[in-house]
């Protein structure tokens, strides 16, 4: 790959965020993208400039490839589950899926080296056994939030098919620690532990969840960015597993002694899918993707953020 600057959007984001900073810390150029300068990264701090574009605007794609001679981007800008804009289904469609193809355009024109962009595992929609699932698997998503995703990923296949762009889709599963602010099963567990609350959690029998921690996320990017040549234009990037409600409570206990779960069926139900693990072997073989964080250090992670917030 080129050593031009990357581009990576949605800095104000969890995921965006820990990109740039594994990024600089590897001595990568990189330049910030989302639509106001974000709050939870001193970028300036880093030496990254920042670009301010608000979703779609195709035009300001061309602008921030020719100032910066943007050679590879990480697109993780957009709406980041189907908490957020539930009920404006429209917009949703207008950020997630105007906003790529404005991308894929522009890197067909300035005939970049490489985007990352991110799909879900809500890209599959519900399943009617937990039999584990790998990429192959039909893609029959049940919010508009995972058809975004699902047709976004169509996008991306042919765009390469028919005009060359190298772009792929990483299908994440639910990522967790330091900077996320949305829903989220680990973080609550480590609040209410601090705070001496119980958790109140839906036992949600027929449904998985796949948590995997925001460095293991990163680590799949900085692979697949710097991969001379990739298999599939998608992975599934996850555990690898199922895990039970009770090993990420004693997981997250490790952590945080205090956590305690009482079992409620008009509890939290975040975090689970109806449908079996992600099957990770492609990404592992293709640019050996390994997720590393246990569920107990990802949780002292989460518990040291949230102190140092003083949200605990």
């Amino acid at each position: 790959m080129t050593s031009g600057p990357v581009l990576v959007t949605g800095v104000g984001g969890l995921i965006g965020a820990a990109v740039v900073k594994r990024l600089v810390a590897e001595g990568v150029a990189v330049v910030a993208a989302d639509r106001a300068s974000p709050s939870n990264i001193d970028l300036a701090a880093h030496g990254v400039p920042f670009f301010a574009h608000d979703l779609p605007d195709p035009p300001r794609w061309d602008e921030v490839i020719g100032r910066f001679g943007i050679r590879r981007v990480v697109h993780a800008g957009g709406i980041s589950g189907p908490m957020v804009l539930g009920g404006e289904p429209g917009r949703v469609c207008a950020i997630n899926l105007d906003g790529l193809v404005g991308l894929l355009e522009a890197a067909r024109r300035h005939r970049l080296d490489r985007i990352v962009w991110f799909s879900s595992i809500n890209a599959y929609g519900d399943r009617p056994d937990l039999s584990p699932v790998e990429e192959s698997t039909t893609l029959l998503p049940d919010t508009v939030y995972g058809a975004t995703k699902a047709a976004g990923e169509a996008l991306i296949l042919a765009y390469a098919s028919e005009h060359g762009v190298d772009a792929v889709a990483l299908r994440v599963t639910s990522c967790y620690g330091p900077g996320r602010t949305t829903s989220c099963l680990i973080r609550t567990l480590v609040a209410d532990g601090l705070a001496g609350r119980a958790s109140r959690i839906q036992s949600m029998s027929g449904r998985t969840r796949q948590h995997i921690f925001i460095d293991d996320v990163v680590q799949a990017v900085s692979l697949v960015l710097d991969a001379r040549s990739l298999g599939q234009r998608a992975y599934n990037i996850g555990p690898g597993r199922a895990q039970t409600l009770d090993e990420i409570v004693d997981q997250v206990r490790v952590a945080v002694p205090a956590t305690n779960v009482v079992i409620d069926p008009e509890g939290l139900g975040w975090n689970t899918f109806g449908l079996g693990p992600l099957v990770i072997d492609a990404a592992r073989r293709d640019f050996g993707f390994r997720p590393a964080v246990s569920i107990a250090d990802g949780a002292a992670a989460t518990r040291d953020w949230l102190l140092q917030r003083g949200d605990a």
